[in-house]
């Protein structure tokens, strides 16, 4: 399947589309956003999408290249269902929420909610011509670079963690929000009266940790909250 153009699309476009979608889903179900976001609600209950697990490999054809799935899910958008590797089935495999949720997210927010007008013409064609549309999108673990997958792997992050909520989760434990910065290794005398230098608060750094394990020892209660890996919350 070949690699399918989209518009450009800025960060500002897709977090408020999926600030819009949580908005949405809030005042349809009567129900606060907090984290962790309810996705499985948001997709089934809300975007009537149906969810499954299945060998994507073996439904697909496609051989595997190693251990992991390449593939993770897929979407069928004139079916208004997704198809998930079996191998991320959080019932089975618990230690895989994580990448399930956000598999979710990024087939059933990000595709459905910014591509899914894009591929009418596709569905209409399968129709006229008596065939079985193949999947409409399907996501690969090596193409996360492609615009397509770029988009609809920033619109997960923008639903899992919105802003707002990560904000005041912040903010509830460091109680404002200037930087926080890893101090340097050894320790070094930081100039006086240094400006820029005057508005932030220094990490401790613990025995032999290094600046990976210390970025992640702070992302990992965000991460926890918003049931999400660690290293999505990092770059959120």
């Amino acid at each position: 399947m070949m690699p399918r153009l989209v518009p450009y699309l800025s960060e500002y476009e897709i977090e408020r589309d999926a600030a819009t979608l949580l908005d949405e889903y809030s005042q349809k179900r009567g129900v606060a956003i907090t984290p962790p976001i309810p996705i499985d609600d948001i997709v089934e209950k809300y975007l009537k999408l149906g969810i499954e697990f299945d060998d994507m490999h073996r439904l697909l054809n496609h051989p595997r290249s190693g251990f992991e799935p390449d593939i993770l899910g897929a979407i069928y958008f004139d079916e208004r269902r997704i198809v998930i590797d079996e191998s991320l089935d959080p019932d089975e495999n618990p230690w895989k929420e994580t990448r399930y949720r956000y598999t979710l997210a990024h087939e059933g927010g990000g595709h459905w909610r910014l591509h899914r007008h894009l591929f009418i013409q596709d569905l209409f064609q399968a129709v006229l011509f008596g065939g079985t549309p193949p999947p409409s999108v399907v996501c690969r673990s090596n193409r996360v670079r492609e615009p397509i997958e770029w988009q609809a792997d920033f619109y997960a992050s923008c639903l899992l963690m919105p802003r707002n909520l990560v904000m005041d989760a912040w903010k509830a434990i460091f109680q404002d929000f200037d930087p926080w910065i890893i101090p340097p290794r050894p320790p070094a005398t930081i100039p006086p009266n240094v400006e820029f230098l005057t508005d932030f608060h220094l990490i401790e750094v613990r025995d032999s940790e290094t600046d990976d394990e210390v970025l992640n020892r702070i992302a990992h209660p965000f991460a926890k909250k918003f049931m999400v890996s660690t290293i999505a919350m990092r770059i959120r």
